[in-house]
């Protein structure tokens, strides 16, 4: 995996919030803009590897999304709404004078990508939608979230071995590299132990617009990725998304799980690379 330079650190302040987001720079003048949006749980180091991999020929850009990472949070749980995560993307966009960039989510960030990709067409060249559908229609267990973070705060984990440990339970399908590998990222120290660095409110307040009225009308092309082994998008709901959304393709990574990106690295790198390179000139 190529090493890429350390990327420059910064903070906007867009949508009303303080939002952090990194910048690996350009290889060369002109070079075409490649923009992370990372998933619920995550930061921007989420995608680290593959931005990695993608500064080599890009300008890699990466936010951290709202109550995520180095970004603020929002005062209520409310505030984790679709439209307001893609009004802060918005406002960041703006802020940096972003013109046309290639557009690359996971999860939550890959749902937030396929609205600001219906809203902007004109600013996205192609977007990579990884294992997400246009609206979650699985019933959401009301005492989830509270039986996960009593009293909405984080669990203190002793070590990050300990919290490494319930990831490997949770996702079987990921590898050891990954697995330590976000741990240097997402984990920071508190008080007696460890702890990730997302609002707690976050997941309980998530609540994703139903995009599916708005895919007949997408403009831009689409490469949708499924994990074989995840549970979040099926076969047939797959070929639904292809079917409701006239400029997309797709493919299953069959060996992967939800963060296909890690469970099949170099699949996922590819696919995306062959989807971005034929794309850009359109």
């Amino acid at each position: 995996m190529t090493r890429a330079a350390e990327p420059v650190h910064d903070y906007v302040t867009a949508n009303g919030l303080r939002l952090h987001y990194v910048d690996f720079g350009a290889p060369r003048p002109g070079a075409t803009k490649l923009v992370f949006l990372h998933g619920m749980f995550a930061t921007w180091e989420s995608f680290r590897r593959v931005q990695e991999h993608f500064a080599a020929d890009y300008h890699v850009l990466a936010l951290d999304q709202r109550g995520h990472g180095q970004s603020e949070w929002p005062s209520t749980p409310a505030g984790y709404d679709t439209e307001s995560y893609v009004a802060d993307f918005e406002g960041w966009v703006d802020a940096l004078g972003l013109d046309r960039f290639a557009l690359l989510g996971q999860s939550m960030g890959a749902h937030n990508a396929m609205l600001y990709t219906w809203k902007h067409p004109e600013r996205v060249i192609c977007a990579v939608i990884n294992d997400i559908p246009p609206a979650l229609d699985v019933p959401r267990d009301p005492e989830g979230p509270t039986k996960q973070l009593p009293g909405g705060q984080h669990r203190v984990f002793p070590t990050p071995e300990a919290w490494i440990e319930r990831r490997r339970v949770a996702n079987p399908t990921t590898p050891e590299w990954a697995h330590q590998l976000d741990a240097q990222q997402l984990l920071v120290q508190t008080e007696g132990g460890w702890i990730p660095n997302w609002d707690p409110k976050a997941p309980d307040g998530w609540t994703p617009m139903d995009l599916w009225p708005l895919m007949p009308g997408m403009k831009r092309p689409m490469l949708f990725i499924r994990g074989g082994r995840s549970e979040i998008v099926g076969a047939q709901k797959l070929q639904d998304m292809v079917m409701a959304t006239p400029p997309a393709r797709s493919v299953t990574l069959e060996r992967a799980g939800h963060a296909t990106y890690h469970d099949m690295e170099q699949e996922w790198i590819a696919a995306a690379s062959n989807f971005i390179a034929a794309h850009l000139h359109q």
